[in-house]
């Protein structure tokens, strides 16, 4: 990390369950999300949607965000109305965007 740079916020992984979920209804649940997480953002605790993936038949989806703790994404998630399972700490690895 170059010196005088912020470290960059963790990753947490959103897994909730969602039988016969349409990719509108998931285009619609990552639109709320990310206005739920710019809500939380602008009241001091950073928090930013990063990407939103559904394995139709597996009936489960997930969501990508990086933030500076759990309490915030699930912050994020409760005000999204998102009926999640469990928030996870996520690793990426080197040279990954995301």
């Amino acid at each position: 990390m170059p010196e005088g740079s912020a470290p960059s916020p963790s990753r947490y992984l959103v897994e909730w369950y969602q039988p016969a979920l349409s990719a509108a209804l998931l285009e619609e649940t990552a639109r709320q999300l990310g206005r739920s997480a710019a809500e939380v953002s602008k009241e001091g605790t950073a928090v930013s949607l990063l990407l939103t993936l559904f394995m139709p038949e597996d009936e489960v989806a997930f969501c990508l965000f990086a933030a500076g703790s759990p309490a915030s994404v699930e912050q994020a998630c409760r005000r999204a109305a998102l009926p999640f399972e469990r928030i996870s700490r996520a690793i990426t690895g080197p040279g990954e965007v995301i």
